[in-house]
């Protein structure tokens, strides 16, 4: 690549949103556009929210902001994530310095008086190219003032001055002050300046946020009531969509760019897409005639979309491809090759986590490289199960485990597209950022682990190497010690003595050695089925069993051990303990889905197992006279188990207590309203969420305030409902 194309722009930007810069080259999102432009220009107050990695920044910068200018209309992009200010204080600085402010409009000035975000925009003035225009307030990544460091009184001054905005409300303060200076006479305050401060300021209001902090901005409804009335919701890319951002960016005639114009060749444009959407591995599996999964299959995240589409375009800027180039799947190395860059991508990201972290908190880590390790360790063994499937993690665990990380590198690990950040239930929830960084991770993972084992393997050999080369010389140190007897024996009569003396004690050494050497591999079986290694411990015992003389030498050398009995006692521990594991990743599979209620049970079914398990140690665990009972699996396993289990049961009680509260608020409501429809639908979820055991119903039961059984009062109101529907002939 020569310097000079090193500078140019890209046809894709690659993870960082477009800008208002790039229109020229934002395909695919023409009719969210277009609606979403419409809704900002109709109405004063809109809510865009969408998953992280979708495009919200990029539609509004570089789809709605264009044809928001062309309709006079002037787009001021804010971010909110300055903490050092309050946010009213930032807010107003980013206004009075936008280049959009052309100037300010100073009728009835009250000094000394603070002036809140109502009163800047009606004094300030915003044009375009010379002409008035009417300001359009974007609000990018809202959830920002939520999640942030600001403090609570900040964000409360916020977003009341806000809700004066939209609600299209003079503050009261202001009102006060003025009905005040009027009443007591005040010369400066006439009929005009009066009517001026009653008009309200002409603007647009547009609120992004991530569609998993939606719920927050339904917390703030009671300030501003309408806040959700208009809200559009940004989907993953569909294949027709996908197609436009694929193609057209590569044949945009408008310029310069660091690559020339090119094309896809049909085949290629298939085979990426199919990629970007998980069809090469769900269309084997999915017979010809079923679609059940064709939605889900078919939205493609444009964060994927942009780094493949960018290894393109960096390939054939390196390649010095000509004018007309048209890309083929051997170009690009067909499926092994986009597998190979998404794994690549992991990779760099990894690598880059230093500098990115050094850029978001301005320290540079000490020890980058091990920290870099310490981060993949997260990643690869917290937040893949173990039958390779994604999982979430809260930020405590995550924090907790793994030394030096810390909230603003898991920020830092969303930011770099690695890492996905939720809100659930009032704690932040991390999993892997997309299925298509899974096999990247995984891949990783196993060849992380092999070096690990080999590494340890080696470090195994070398010391039993060191080991036999020590028993070696010592052996032969005493071979040539008996060599020396000998030649001495033979110049006295008692040479024969000394010979035997000499055979014998190498023979019990020899025996002593073979008797510990056996009690050694028997005491690393023990130490497996100790730690829960049951797959490391069985095949011990067994390759004991395989040598009669080692079962005989263990049966009758004290302490006596019957290897046959520990392999059974491993197998019976092994049952169990596989069955709470099953048990437990059932109940989280059912609890990411949110199905609460299965996921207790399987919580409650892992418990009991656990208590059996318990149980059966307790009972397999001999007792010492010395050292009191000897465990056959460590106790503190088995309380943290326990503990982890209690951990589970109770975050699945608590979101199934919340969604439903929520679920009994919005029935009231319908039912109050009587929409019976609505209602019913609430009931029936209402009902799936009843839990089976009696401490969660009176728990429940205690959380909603009722005089009766939750299941009671759900089945009363059902019957209720539906009677009612049947007055209505439904």
């Amino acid at each position: 690549m020569t310097p000079f194309a090193s500078n140019l722009p890209r046809r894709y930007p690659g993870l960082k949103p477009f800008d208002r810069t790039q229109s020229a080259v934002f395909y695919g999102r023409r009719e969210d556009a277009v609606r979403l432009t419409n809704m900002i220009v109709q109405q004063r107050l809109m809510v865009l929210f969408a998953k992280s990695g979708i495009g919200k920044t990029s539609i509004l910068q570089a789809g709605s902001a264009p044809s928001l200018e062309q309709q006079n209309f002037a787009p001021v992009f804010i971010r909110l994530d300055n903490t050092s200010m309050p946010l009213t204080e930032s807010v107003g600085n980013l206004l009075e310095k936008h280049p959009f402010t052309g100037g300010r409009d100073n009728t009835g000035l009250r000094p000394g008086q603070p002036v809140t975000l109502w009163e800047r925009m009606k004094r300030l003035e915003f044009d375009l190219d010379g002409l008035p225009a009417t300001p359009v307030l974007v609000l990018d990544q809202f959830e920002e003032v939520f999640t942030l460091a600001h403090s609570d009184i900040s964000r409360r001054n916020f977003i009341m001055e806000l809700a004066d905005l939209v609600n299209e409300s003079m503050p009261e303060s202001i009102r006060t002050g003025l009905l005040q200076g009027f009443q007591s006479g005040d010369a400066g305050l006439t009929a005009d300046i009066m009517h001026w401060w009653e008009k309200q300021p002409d603007l647009r209001v547009v609120i992004s946020i991530r569609s998993d902090f939606l719920h927050l901005l339904d917390e703030i409804s009671p300030l501003i009531p309408g806040i959700l009335r208009n809200r559009y919701q940004l989907q993953p890319l569909n294949r027709k969509q996908a197609e436009e951002a694929i193609a057209l960016p590569a044949n945009a005639p408008d310029g310069p760019y660091a690559s020339p114009r090119f094309r896809f060749q049909p085949a290629a444009m298939d085979q990426i897409i199919n990629f970007l959407a998980g069809r090469e591995k769900e269309d084997s599996q999915q017979p010809a005639d079923d679609f059940s999964l064709l939605k889900k299959q078919d939205e493609i995240e444009s964060f994927n979309l942009q780094i493949l589409c960018q290894y393109v375009e960096e390939k054939i800027i390196g390649e010095k491809k000509q004018e007309g180039f048209e890309v083929t799947p051997v170009f690009y190395g067909e499926q092994k090759g986009l597998e190979h860059e998404i794994r690549d991508f992991y990779k760099k990201q990894l690598q880059s986590l230093p500098a990115a972290y050094a850029r978001k908190t301005g320290v540079e880590l000490e020890q980058p490289a091990q920290m870099v390790a310490i981060v993949q360790r997260l990643i690869e063994e917290s937040l893949v199960t173990p039958n390779d499937r994604r999982c979430s993690m809260v930020d405590d665990y995550l924090i907790a485990s793994y030394p030096g990380v810390s909230q603003d590198f898991l920020d830092v690990l969303v930011d770099s597209r690695l890492l996905r950040k939720e809100n659930r239930l009032n704690d932040f929830y991390y999993e892997i950022s997309h299925d298509t960084l899974l096999p990247a991770v995984i891949e990783s993972r196993n060849l992380r682990r092999r070096q690990e084992r080999a590494d340890q393997e080696r470090a195994e050999y070398e010391t039993k190497l060191a080991e036999e080369a020590r028993r070696r010389e010592e052996v032969e140190a005493q071979l040539a010690a008996m060599r020396k007897q000998r030649r001495m024996a033979r110049m006295v009569a008692v040479t024969s003595i000394i010979t035997l003396l000499v055979s014998l004690g190498f023979g019990i050494w020899f025996v002593r050695d073979y008797i510990n050497s056996a009690r050694d591999q028997l005491n690393i079986a023990n130490k497996n089925v100790e730690a829960e290694l049951y797959g490391a411990a069985i095949p011990g015992y067994e390759e004991i069993m395989d040598h009669p003389y080692r079962c005989l030498v263990l049966k009758h050398t004290k302490p006596r051990v019957i290897v046959s009995d520990e392999l059974n006692i491993a197998k019976q521990l092994q049952v169990i303990y596989n069955t709470v594991e099953d048990s437990i990743a059932k109940g989280d599979q059912y609890f990411f889905k949110d199905d609460y209620v299965p996921a207790l049970r399987g919580y409650y079914g892992a418990k009991d197992w656990q208590n059996k398990y318990n149980q059966l140690n307790w009972k397999l665990s001999p007792i010492s006279d010395s050292t009191g009972r000897i465990w056959r699996v460590d106790s503190i396993r088995i309380i943290a188990r326990f503990n982890t289990l209690g951990y589970r049961i109770e975050n699945a009680r608590k979101a199934m207590i919340k969604e439903f509260k929520i679920r009994q608020r919005d029935f009231e409501a319908f039912n109050e309203a009587r929409v019976w429809g609505q209602a019913l639908r609430n009931l029936e979820r209402m009902d799936q969420l009843l839990p089976n055991q009696e401490v969660d119903l009176d728990l429940l039961k205690k959380e909603l305030n009722l005089e009766e059984n939750p299941r009671d009062y759900v089945h009363r109101e059902l019957k209720k409902c539906r009677d009612e529907l049947k007055k209505l002939n439904y």
